[in-house]
């Protein structure tokens, strides 16, 4: 049961998707029962059960360990920045300035369990979110709002 979760954890690794301790746990306790209805009365005399201590050991045996996600790696482009620097002839009605922001409506945990041979798991974006666009300028009489 174990190598079957090794595998499915590193196949969430190579998927970018973030796992928690709760859902080590509950897969784990669903590909045990998976193998016990599979193996029929032979393992009738097993139990199982995902508990706290059984996951400090598994995570020793399989080398996990648990990292901070990193979100999204900056995108801003300073070297292009440097060419439209703000001259004195700028009126505070002609700066603006814009940011985008996310608003998540599934929590996705913000730390995961991955295999020691990896030493980060790239950000990622979640498709479940909207996307807002906002901005002023200076002056504070235009403001502007879009949402992606």
């Amino acid at each position: 049961m174990e190598k079957i979760l090794i595998t499915w954890v590193e196949d969430m690794q190579q998927q970018e998707i973030p796992i928690s301790l709760m859902l080590i746990q509950e897969k784990a306790l669903s590909l045990f029962q998976d193998l016990k209805r599979t193996n029929g009365d032979s393992a009738n005399n097993y139990t199982f059960t995902a508990s706290h201590t059984w996951f400090e050991k598994f995570k020793g045996r399989s080398k996990l360990h648990n990292i901070k996600i990193m979100g999204e790696a900056a995108s801003a482009d300073t070297e292009g920045a440097k060419i439209y620097q703000v001259s004195n002839s700028l009126s505070i009605y002609q700066i603006f300035n814009v940011d985008e922001t996310g608003l998540y409506w599934k929590k996705m945990p913000d730390r995961s369990y991955i295999s020691q041979q990896e030493k980060s798991l790239p950000g990622f974006v979640s498709k479940d979110r909207l996307t807002f666009l906002l901005g002023g300028n200076a002056s504070g009489d235009c403001k502007i709002s879009n949402h992606l």
